[in-house]
């Protein structure tokens, strides 16, 4: 009698733990917008897409997206900085409503999450510095150290082109794009593969450092990420976007992070290195 009674008690306490942890959620997989916040995990070191600027304030081109979204959905914006190696995890424990953080679409992401329609045009380069040798293609990089953040698309690309070019080089892991920029700069490592909107911009603010040196290695264009039961929230968040475009907002942000429109006519057939 003991025992059934504790088991009983213990039974009983885990599911009111449950129930209020799930009551105190922000993030609902029935109607995430019920409280009229759009809550967002973001990794604020990627620029120029999220990131802190002088005076620790979030900015970049999602910061900016994610603003337009909520009031086009007539809520409020609330953004959680997360480490990128667990912002999936967050998502499917309810911490956030979307993960806003320039995330590639890719067919493995498709099976355990939503991924709304693209936003922005995307694809993997590498990128040298301007005193050394070009690496054109990944052949290149044999016998050289390689930058890239961890568990991005890029990560996995350069673990996968070792085998499928035949070429050995060094994955070099980084928590943070500008912590690899940084490391290239200051030469603890050959060459980075990124997205080429973060390329393009370090080769903007530095090109007497950096160099785009491939071409676009693959296509992976950015979406927002839902959990996988708000099929009806992720095209919610569709319509959202559309309108936004036809208004020229996603033009108008572009330009202002890019200086040239990559939201428009964007390529959807997927080309992922993995």
């Amino acid at each position: 009698m003991k025992r059934k009674s504790y088991l009983l008690i213990t039974m009983v306490l885990a599911a009111t733990l449950l129930l209020t942890g799930c009551a105190g959620n922000s993030a609902s997989s029935e109607d995430p917008l019920a409280d009229g916040v759009l809550t967002a995990g973001t990794n604020d070191m990627y620029l120029p897409l999220e990131f802190r600027d002088e005076n620790n304030e979030l900015v970049g081109f999602d910061i900016d997206l994610g603003e337009a979204l909520a009031e086009e959905l007539g809520v409020e914006m609330k953004w959680v900085p997360t480490a990128w190696d667990g912002i999936f995890n967050g998502l499917n424990a309810n911490q956030y409503d979307i993960v806003l953080s320039g995330t590639s679409i890719t067919e493995d992401r498709l099976k355990g999450f939503n991924m709304t329609d693209p936003y922005l045009a995307n694809g993997i380069v590498i990128v040298s510095r301007t005193d050394a040798a070009q690496a054109k293609t990944p052949k290149d990089l044999a016998g050289k150290t390689v930058g890239v953040q961890i568990e991005t698309t890029a990560d996995y690309a350069a673990e996968a082109l070792k085998t499928q070019e035949g070429v050995e080089y060094t994955v070099s892991k980084f928590d943070a794009m500008l912590d690899a920029f940084a490391a290239l700069e200051g030469k603890q490592i050959d060459n980075i593969m990124t997205d080429i909107s973060v390329a393009q911009f370090y080769t903007t603010l530095k090109p007497e450092v950096y160099a785009v040196s491939s071409d676009v290695l693959s296509n992976e264009p950015i979406g927002i990420t839902v959990r996988k039961a708000d099929t009806a929230f992720n095209e919610q968040l569709n319509t959202a976007l559309d309108a936004l475009r036809e208004k020229g907002k996603l033009t108008e942000i572009s330009m202002k992070w890019f200086g040239e429109d990559v939201t428009q006519n964007i390529d959807t057939n997927l080309k992922v290195i993995e």
